[in-house]
């Protein structure tokens, strides 16, 4: 499988064999399909939002397609809802020069997607920044697939912010600017994740000069939950759990709690970042039931601990300190199952300094 992983994306990253085809296949290519993980979040949504208008700019034929329907409170990136389509909203090509799948190294987190298209397009580009999953949920990839990744960028949108300067087809305009925006400030957490990089506030600055207004972005993005929203959030926050003397805490989240709110998997996905405020906690983690019975789940550290060794353990992956997979198994197993590892995790490092 051709694949890259760099830490300097400047000369590494644009001198590399995979950058430099990719780049080619791009400028070649007239149909484009642009895909995301299921769950989509804002990294995937924005990076997709500014890969489409880009190439739109550079006439090429563009179509979004993905395992997910668009959350509500990423619509303003698609007022008109023709743009970020889910399942049975978009008409496919027979066939489609190039298939750019944004935010994942893992075609399980396709869904039915992968083999749907996997087939009907000529080359593959995974575009990610997670680390290479490895052992024993290593992944195959067809011939015609490969890996564009740059584990030191903070979010898709600096990529592809580095990857739009290379290859110069368009100039940016608003519509790509508040797709990167989006990007980078999603998944640096406003830009307060360890791995946010200059390069991020940078690019930030950049959008904002292009007419992107952060405020609208955030109240977009933040300020969108229903009362039973906060009312759930604060069922779950009067049932925060800890061990290892507060180091690990924790959410659960069932599907009938859920549900009984009238919630979305989406409309909780910032509910884990509030154990961070917790002084004492080093790894948070949100075990949350989905539609389909399966545990979601999601794991931060503050920056000492490696979390997507367990992650990839149980066939998952992400970042170091931002990792997440899905299990079939009843919620209390998972929990105590993931909560025991994390446990040890913890406390092997304050006992040895490694994990």
């Amino acid at each position: 499988m051709p694949s890259l992983s760099t830490k300097n994306k400047e000369p590494s990253l644009a001198q590399s064999t995979e950058f430099q085809n990719f780049k080619e296949s791009l400028e070649q290519a007239k149909r484009v399909l642009i895909s995301t993980h299921q769950l989509p979040d804002g990294d995937g949504l924005g990076a997709e939002a500014a890969l489409y208008h880009y190439l739109k700019r550079a006439r090429k034929a563009c179509r979004v397609y993905n395992p997910d329907n668009l959350p509500k409170r990423y619509r303003f990136l698609d007022p008109k809802n023709t743009i970020l389509l889910g399942p049975g909203e978009v008409e496919l090509w027979d066939m489609a020069d190039l298939w750019v799948i944004v935010d994942t190294n893992d075609p399980r987190r396709l869904g039915k997607l992968w083999g749907e298209l996997s087939l009907r397009t000529r080359k593959i580009v995974f575009l990610d920044h997670h680390p290479e999953i490895i052992g024993s949920e290593a992944i195959a990839y067809p011939p015609h697939a490969s890996v564009v990744c740059d584990t030191s960028a903070s979010s898709i949108g600096e990529l592809l912010h580095h990857l739009f300067g290379e290859l110069n087809l368009a100039k940016l305009n608003k519509d790509v600017a508040t797709g990167l925006y989006v990007s980078v400030m999603t998944d640096t957490n406003s830009f307060r994740y360890a791995r946010t990089t200059p390069e991020a506030h940078q690019i930030a600055a950049e959008m904002i000069q292009l007419g992107v207004n952060p405020e609208e972005v955030y109240q977009s993005i933040y300020s969108s939950k229903e009362l039973g929203h906060l009312q759930l959030l604060g069922n779950m926050l009067q049932n925060v759990k800890i061990t290892s003397g507060g180091k690990v805490a924790w959410l659960e989240m069932s599907l009938e709690l859920r549900k009984k709110h009238q919630a979305s998997s989406d409309d909780t996905q910032s509910f884990m970042n509030l154990l961070l405020l917790l002084k004492d906690a080093e790894v948070v983690c949100f075990f949350r039931e989905e539609d389909d019975q399966q545990i979601r789940v999601s794991m931060r550290s503050k920056g000492k601990i490696v979390v997507n060794r367990v992650a990839m353990e149980l066939g998952g992956g992400g970042h170091d300190y931002a990792a997440g997979f899905a299990l079939t198994a009843p919620l209390d197993k998972t929990v105590e199952a993931v909560v025991k590892r994390l446990d040890t995790l913890v406390q092997n490092f304050e006992k040895f300094g490694k994990q």
